[in-house]
């Protein structure tokens, strides 16, 4: 999830102007029952412009780099053409800095109109009553909700309400860097490419061979050392990536990562061959970085491929940029499995504040960036995953025919709707506990023992 990406980057804001005077759009604040403003708007999924009675200005948030804010410019440029007499000003922020500006806006009654939201942070933020429930403007509008998949929708429900409408859904998937694969030099053992559906056997069997020390043995050889590694075979780090990475892998094997009673799930047996072998590959077969390693190669272990000394790593949808951006001739396969395939879909959204003075311009926005037209255009950008289907064929046209796999790996997506406890195991504690004991450097049941009493 583009969505659960920690983002080290500075606040950016940028403010977007246009000449105003809102299509459809009156004074609102209305709470989306009976007649709404937004009735009959001609905005049923976002097109077409209806007679405005004034001229308004709307507030827009979301979590990203510069890039990434440049490109929902982009977009929003698209829509006040398309309603020029509507401003919509964007305000962005860092991962970190935008959850706690929404609890800061929240208590302090000033949250923008219209705002990103993750799927993991729905029952922590619908607690504080943000959101605006949304099935009575959709309704009203027409807003055609069997074009996306039932299994995001429910992830943006709070108490069965809508809450938020799923505007990507970007999947988790194993990248593999094809040059080194190529070279007899970084593959003296020329081991194989991963095929399309991995299991762990396989891939552990290419990473020992594609893991290299300084004179050129590949891990298991005699005269192997692991303490001159100048290429790594793959590159993982469970205990920081939880969410996207972990927890697919548990299902994979039968096991959980939090119970549905919110406990954590990590002492069946199930759970803890995955955790031991993960430990393995890094403490003992010396094929895998180690976290200190990974600060080393750049700090983010999705973007290790990058470095030219990884053969193999997991990533998200949207790190083909990355990639691109790196000149790195990559390839692509689902997750590696345990017993069955499995990955996770990660949903951004986009909400209305609960507290919007201006409901049927936010409305407008809202229905325009999530429905066919406003995805369709973010489709061409073949930077996110849409979660409207009626983009779909545009995504592929721009992203051609082999990133087809990440709307293919959407059916092996887990079901595993985030509570608030949950987001505080995986971004407030987790990964404090458990990226070194899963690395093989520290006492992994003490460490799950205390994140056990911390979810009680």
């Amino acid at each position: 999830m583009k969505s659960m990406r920690k983002w080290r980057f500075g606040t950016t804001v940028l403010t977007l102007t246009a000449a105003l005077a809102l299509a459809g759009c009156g004074q609102s604040g209305g709470n989306g029952d009976g007649e709404s403003p937004a009735a009959n708007a001609d905005a049923g999924n976002g097109g077409g412009n209806a007679a405005t009675a004034e001229k308004e200005t709307i507030t827009y948030s979301q979590w990203g780099t510069a890039e990434e804010l440049q490109r929902t410019q982009e977009l929003l440029d698209k829509f006040m053409a398309a309603n020029p007499n509507m401003t919509v000003k964007l305000e962005g922020k860092d991962w970190g800095s935008y959850w706690d500006g929404l609890t800061a806006n929240a208590a302090g009654g000033t949250l923008p109109d219209v705002f990103k939201t993750s799927y993991a942070y729905i029952e922590k933020y619908g607690q504080l009553g943000i959101f605006k429930e949304l099935d009575g403007l959709l309704a009203q509008n027409g807003f055609d909700l069997n074009i996306i998949d039932k299994s995001l929708l429910g992830l943006h429900q709070y108490q069965g309400k809508q809450v938020s409408l799923p505007i990507d859904a970007n999947v988790i998937v194993w990248y593999y860097n094809k040059a080194l694969f190529a070279d007899p030099k970084t593959n003296p053992k020329g081991a194989a490419v991963p095929t399309l559906e991995p299991t762990w056997d396989e891939i552990v069997d290419i990473a020992a061979k594609m893991t290299l020390d300084k004179n050129g043995k590949s891990a298991g050889d005699p005269g192997f050392d692991p303490k001159n590694i100048v290429q790594w075979g793959l590159s993982l780090s469970p205990g920081s990536s939880m969410d996207w990475f972990l927890e697919p892998e548990l299902w994979s094997n039968g096991a959980k990562l939090v119970n549905e009673d919110d406990s954590l799930a990590l002492d069946t047996p199930e759970a803890q061959e995955v955790l031991n072998f993960f430990i393995d590959l890094t403490k003992n077969k010396k094929i895998n970085t180690t976290p200190a390693q990974i600060e080393g190669l750049g700090g983010d272990v999705n973007l290790t491929l990058t470095t030219g000394k990884v053969a193999m790593n997991p990533g998200g949808s949207w790190n083909t940029t990355n990639y691109k951006e790196a000149k790195v001739d990559y390839g692509i396969s689902y997750l590696p499995k345990f017993k069955t395939n499995q990955t996770v879909v990660q949903p951004a959204g986009l909400a209305i504040s609960a507290s919007t003075k201006h409901e049927a311009a936010a409305y407008k926005l809202l229905a325009w960036l999530a429905g066919p037209e406003g995805e369709t255009e973010l489709a061409k950008q073949g930077y996110s995953i849409p979660a409207n289907k009626a983009a779909a064929d545009a995504y592929v046209q721009t992203v051609g025919e082999a990133n087809k796999i990440f709307l293919d790996a959407q059916k092996y997506g887990i079901v595993s709707p985030f509570t608030a406890k949950k987001t505080d195991l995986v971004w407030t504690y987790g990964e404090q506990a458990l990226k070194l004991p899963l690395s093989g450097d520290g006492d992994l049941q003490a460490a799950i023992k205390d994140l056990a009493s911390k979810m009680q």
